[in-house]
């Protein structure tokens, strides 16, 4: 029998274009024969739109789902329940604040659904680049040396002695480079960190470390943590891995990566080391900086995107494996994970 599997995409955080992207991949690749999806859109003001079938689902539809006649609502969170009910699982597509930071998760325990990835905890934690960086450093894990700064400008010019110049300044619970730059004198540092104190409470500053730039996808097997080949990240302009290189095609990523068997090795460890660490499931993707032989740990990435300029599905396919047998993979799994709590 078929299982119903509901995306859910979209979102109010700056990632919300990357969500739909990877919501849309998913559905195209999606493996008939065995999933029916359907769709959960949730707008800027959280609002919830429904689309009882996700096949023939366009962009324009995502961006006006009040003028599609492919989705119902919008429905309150509260009100959506009922939206849920012929669900197996929520494939979860979105990113950043309400979808990646465990409220998406916790909601869907509350109302009793399955869901693909890390449950409230690990996405709480690995959505917070600071939280994040503690467990790690209690966890023996190299990560380059932080500040959290808490809207105390008397306290810049300490953190601009501790760090030096460059250094990057990050507002903890933004992902796909959003919301992140690099000061490299202390009035950008004092710019940089008023600007990103408007969206959250505390702000990341972090030393610049020279490398370079990997990242490693793990997923979850009934075998245990695997790790995924690693991908080197090589910007073809800028000097760091950032949004428009991420996704606009300013970088390459090269995967099998041309570096020793041996740091390919570590790498691996690594991010399964950082997968474990935070209690992650199913599946997750660590960024690092090599420096002096050593993988430093930039950030883990709960829900790593699904478009077709993100890492893990370039990583999976390497294999020679396809996109459809990813998220079978992930489905699947997931289905273990929710059987086993």
């Amino acid at each position: 029998m078929k299982k119903h599997v509901t995306i859910a995409m979209g979102g109010p955080s700056q990632e919300r274009e990357i969500s739909l992207q990877t919501g849309l991949e998913i559905l195209r690749n999606l493996d008939r024969e065995r999933y029916i999806p359907a769709v959960v859109l949730i707008d800027e003001k959280r609002q919830f739109y429904f689309a009882e079938t996700g096949d023939a689902i366009t962009e324009e539809d995502l961006h006006t789902p009040k003028e599609s006649s492919r989705f119902r609502g919008p429905y309150s969170p509260r009100g959506a329940v009922s939206v849920w009910n012929n669900c197996d699982i929520c494939f979860n597509a979105l990113h950043g604040e309400f979808g990646e930071d465990g409220v998406f998760q916790g909601y869907l325990e509350t109302i009793g659904v399955a869901y693909t990835g890390s449950a409230v905890s690990a996405s709480a934690l690995g959505m917070h680049k600071g939280l994040a960086k503690k467990i790690f450093e209690a966890s023996g894990i190299p990560t380059p040396p932080y500040t959290l700064y808490r809207n105390e400008p008397e306290k810049i010019p300490h953190i601009a002695a501790r760090h030096g110049f460059p250094c990057f300044v990050k507002c903890p619970q933004s992902g796909s480079s959003k919301l992140m730059g690099i000061a490299h004198t202390k009035e950008e540092l004092h710019g940089l960190l008023e600007e990103y104190s408007q969206y959250a409470p505390s702000v990341l500053v972090e030393t610049y470390i020279e490398g370079e730039e990997f990242s490693c996808p793990v997923m979850e097997t009934a075998e245990g943590v695997q790790a995924l080949p690693p991908v080197y990240i090589k910007p073809t302009e800028g000097t760091y891995f950032d949004y428009d290189a991420k996704y606009k095609g300013k970088s390459e990523e090269i995967v099998p990566v041309p570096h020793a068997p041996e740091l390919v090795e570590l790498l691996e460890r690594t991010a399964r080391a950082v997968h474990i660490s935070l209690e992650c499931s199913v599946y997750s993707r660590t960024d690092m900086i090599v420096h002096g032989g050593t993988p430093f740990v930039l950030e883990v990435n709960t829900l790593p995107g699904f478009t077709p300029a993100s890492l893990l599905p370039k990583s999976y396919l390497s294999q020679g494996n396809s996109y459809t047998q990813l998220l079978t993979e992930i489905i699947e799994e997931s289905f273990r994970r929710n059987s086993r709590r």
